[in-house]
């Protein structure tokens, strides 16, 4: 098989593991749509306490993924996605059966759990099954999976909810777990054990994941807790504290959690922090693009979903695009102007949207332009995390982007609703959503700048 030819076998790695993203990204968004029935199913309920039903679960999800994309370049992916698959199996059979809040909040943590098994293990099992020359492909795909999981699952969770009961909504992990759990097996082989897996470094793993959590929790609680309020700047403060021990202790550990030969790689550390930047407002995008037509035009949730499908439908036929444009023309020349045409977007609707509806001339193009954007920048950044990385860190630098990317969103919203507030009524709605694109466009031109420093594809120094 030549360098550029991909297997039967490659694209039944790439589906079983696109399996196991659905399933982790459909259940993050099927909770959106629940919300209003569990208020009717738990009685009393506050939404400080419906808060953390979500907070939970991204929590925890956030602060483990780089330990745990460690871990499974270390002890083997193919088990660390197998555990991952049936922790949050388990776990989602907790949800489904919670007979209160407490535990229903407890079952979110376990999911967030078993989705940071899956998540940089399923991305490093793809990795090392596609030709070194086809990653860009495989990961955008991998990436495609995961967004339009995010996109379809409400759509999902609403129509499982209407026929039957939000309980079931999550009951559909079961059956998508264990599909993706046996399939894994036949198609992966595991990845070799790290002869070194024996000393990891324990403490550094808890610094970091403390830090992660603490960081995030901070972001996603300021708009509750106030911003200045001791909850926040404790968590902000002990979170820095946290990293900077794991910064020195990572520098000095015989076997860091972040080895020094990965965070060398200029690549890795350009697209990461691309990454960051440029989910800083596509997040915020995703949220605005649905609130903007229900709290500025009054448009009816239904309406308003199959707008949100449509963006989807466009991510996904973006990123379908972009995967085998970046293994051909290299990764910042599909992800530079992928993150530009974002912002011209933005730029769209800054100019042509009014107080009036307006759909088909001032909203439906900047959807188009920013979703297309969106399709061919975040997949491309995550390949080019991982082009030039030995294979033995394959998940690890997974990780370490998808946390970036947990970072950015998680504080891209929190700048949102800090820059839109409590729109009154539709004219204040529309004022207010128009300096969020704003804030959208800065950051997509900025991820442009920040993308023009990764190095230009050069197929022969990718690690095979």
């Amino acid at each position: 098989m030549s360098e550029s030819s991909i297997s039967r076998r490659a694209w039944f790695a790439l589906a079983v593991a696109g399996l196991a993203m659905f399933l982790v990204g459909a259940d993050g968004s099927i909770v959106n749509v629940a919300f209003p029935s569990f208020r009717e199913d738990f009685d009393g309920i506050s939404n400080a306490q419906l808060s953390w039903v979500l907070n939970a679960y991204v929590l925890v999800y956030a602060a483990l993924l780089i330990v745990s994309g460690r871990l499974a370049d270390r002890m083997g992916r193919l088990g660390v996605m197998s555990i991952g698959l049936i922790v949050f199996g388990v776990a989602s059979l907790g949800v489904a059966l919670s007979p209160s809040v407490p535990f229903l909040v407890i079952m979110r943590g376990f999911q967030g759990v078993g989705a940071a098994l899956i998540t940089p293990a399923s991305m490093g099992l793809v990795v090392a099954s596609w030709p070194a020359t086809r990653r860009a492909t495989a990961v955008t795909l991998w990436g495609a999976c995961f967004a339009s999981a995010n996109a379809f699952g409400p759509a999902i969770g609403a129509g499982i909810i209407e026929i039957a009961d939000w309980r079931w909504a999550f009951m559909i992990n079961l059956p998508l777990g264990l599909i993706a759990l046996s399939l894994g097996k036949r198609v992966f082989t595991e990845t070799p054990r790290d002869a070194s897996a024996a000393r990891p470094d324990v403490l550094g793993g808890g610094l970091i994941s403390l830090s992660t959590g603490l960081l995030v929790l901070a972001i996603v609680q300021g708009r509750d807790w106030g911003w200045a309020s001791t909850g926040v700047i404790v968590s902000i403060l002990v979170g820095m504290l946290c990293l900077g021990a794991f910064t020195y202790r990572n520098r000095r550990h015989a076997e860091p959690i972040l080895p020094q030969a990965l965070v060398s790689i200029q690549s890795f550390r350009s697209a990461s922090l691309a990454l960051f930047v440029f989910t800083l407002g596509m997040y915020a995008l995703m949220l605005s693009l649905i609130l903007f037509l229900v709290d500025a035009w009054d448009y009816s949730i239904g309406v308003t979903g199959l707008s949100a499908a449509f963006a989807a439908l466009v991510v996904t036929a973006a990123s379908m695009t972009a995967g085998p444009l970046a293994d051909r023309y290299g990764h910042r020349l599909v992800a530079g102007p992928g993150t530009f045409v974002c912002g011209l977007g933005m730029l769209w609707w800054i100019v042509m949207l009014n107080e009036e509806p307006n759909y088909l001339i001032g909203y439906l193009p900047g959807v188009v332009l920013s979703a297309a954007g969106m399709g061919l920048s975040l997949g491309v950044l995550a390949a080019a995390g991982v082009s030039e990385v030995k294979p033995e860190y394959f998940s690890l630098a997974g990780g370490v982007t998808q946390t970036a990317r947990q970072f950015g969103g998680a504080l891209g919203l929190a700048a949102l609703f800090a820059i839109t507030g409590e729109p009154t009524g539709s004219v204040d709605a529309y004022e207010a959503y128009k300096w969020g694109f704003l804030f959208i466009m800065i950051t997509s031109i900025t991820a442009c700048l920040l993308v023009s420093q990764i190095r230009p594809h050069r197929s022969q120094s990718i690690s095979a």
